[in-house]
């Protein structure tokens, strides 16, 4: 490998550890950081001859995992009795809790803002209870798979970089 080879490397493990660190960072890139340094590596470095099998299973890894980002939360809330209005008032309040008092603050106005709504919905603090639960679980099981699949393509790339 020659120095070139290695520095561009490098920089691309450094982008990917930058990935996997913007998993327990909400509104970092993650997954697509991953991605795009994986694709920058193809472009740059070479596909090889696994390159296009296994940037193409990084593909599908990554749309995987933005998808299950979404739809593990939604299904979890659902599960929990939270509408669709206590899924969006989660959000709503989720945005400006990451903007102004970071990861914690987007995990508190995630829950609080289901919470509101769907008392507001009902008037009943055991549903909103219920409904905040489970948008809480849903986040946390959301938060173990965008940890698994970063990890997935990571180590896929690793597996490119060894292979040549």
């Amino acid at each position: 490998m020659s120095s070139t080879e290695s520095w561009i490397t490098l920089a691309v493990g450094v982008a990917m550890a930058l990935g996997i660190v913007g998993v327990f960072l909400p509104g970092f890139p993650d997954l697509l950081l991953i991605w795009g340094a994986a694709l920058a590596y193809g472009l740059v470095a070479g596909w090889g001859r696994f390159g296009p099998w296994i940037f193409a299973g990084i593909t599908l890894s990554t749309i995987a995992g933005l998808v299950a980002d979404v739809w593990v939360g939604g299904i979890a809330a659902r599960m929990g009795g939270a509408s669709w209005a206590g899924i969006l008032g989660g959000l709503a309040l989720g945005v400006p809790g990451l903007i102004f008092l970071g990861p914690f603050g987007a995990l508190f106005g995630l829950l609080l803002g289901t919470f509101l709504v769907e008392y507001l919905r009902r008037r009943d603090v055991a549903h909103a209870s219920r409904a905040t639960a489970g948008m809480g679980i849903g986040y946390g099981l959301a938060f173990v798979v965008k940890i698994g699949v970063s990890l997935l393509m990571v180590g896929s790339w690793v597996v490119w970089v060894v292979a040549g």
